[in-house]
């Protein structure tokens, strides 16, 4: 309850905030500021209505993160992650089915990064870019599907061996848990896209003198802050 309140309060302030921008973007471009464009032109109006759908779509952290998610959802559901937190914590003793469970997921875990790491040690290996830099790579850009597909991994072999998970259906089931609790965030999100997304349109930043890396990177630390919040 209390992140779904912090979720509500940071997307509200988005919100706001880009109703604020929206009338400065209009008065800059009354009294010729600049290259500021108005959101609140006939040509502002048809950019957002053009782009709102994509620019949330196109977020680079919603695909990332929903990947992670359904990843993390199996982790979630197999009691994979309770576990975890149960020993850190050492406030229960594990029962015999638990600890080969555990086992039996951190093998499957270890065997998944071992098969990993020797794709990376391949000759001609697939997961480089075609020049074998690590520049703009599959490994890079698929990261967080391979992070996913590991913790998944471990997650599942914890069900099975546990009895949380009895067919694949609990498995599939499992990969929409953590995405439904997050619904908040996803549309916190929304918010924090159309505001940075706006703030570019506008060039309200460049007259200040913030350059546009600096935007995008508060644009992504926003992004995921909404999401991990």
């Amino acid at each position: 309850m209390k992140n779904n309140v912090g979720h509500s309060r940071m997307g509200l302030l988005f919100f706001l905030l880009t109703l604020v921008l929206a009338l400065v973007s209009w008065i800059g471009s009354i009294y010729g500021v600049g290259e500021v464009q108005s959101l609140l032109s006939a040509e502002g109006i048809r950019w957002v209505l053009g782009h709102v759908v994509e620019n949330y779509v196109r977020c680079p952290a919603l695909g990332m993160m929903l990947i992670l998610f359904m990843g993390l959802g199996i982790v979630v559901q197999s009691g994979l992650y309770d576990i975890l937190k149960r020993c850190r914590r050492k406030d229960k003793q594990l029962s015999r089915k638990e600890r080969r469970a555990l086992i039996a997921a951190s093998i499957a875990l270890l065997v998944f990064a071992v098969l990993v790491s020797l794709s990376l040690c391949l000759p001609g290996n697939f997961l480089l870019g075609v020049t074998g830099s690590w520049l703009h790579s599959p490994f890079v850009e698929g990261f967080a599907y391979i992070l996913s597909v590991g913790i998944g991994f471990a997650g599942m072999v914890y069900g099975y061996v546990s009895d949380t998970f009895r067919s694949v259906l609990d498995v599939v089931k499992s990969m929409s848990s953590v995405i439904v609790s997050r619904a908040f965030s996803l549309v916190t999100l929304f918010f924090v896209v159309q505001f940075f997304s706006s703030l570019l349109y506008t060039n309200l930043a460049e007259w200040v003198g913030v350059s546009d890396g600096v935007v995008y990177a508060f644009y992504a630390i926003c992004c995921f802050l909404s999401l991990l919040k």
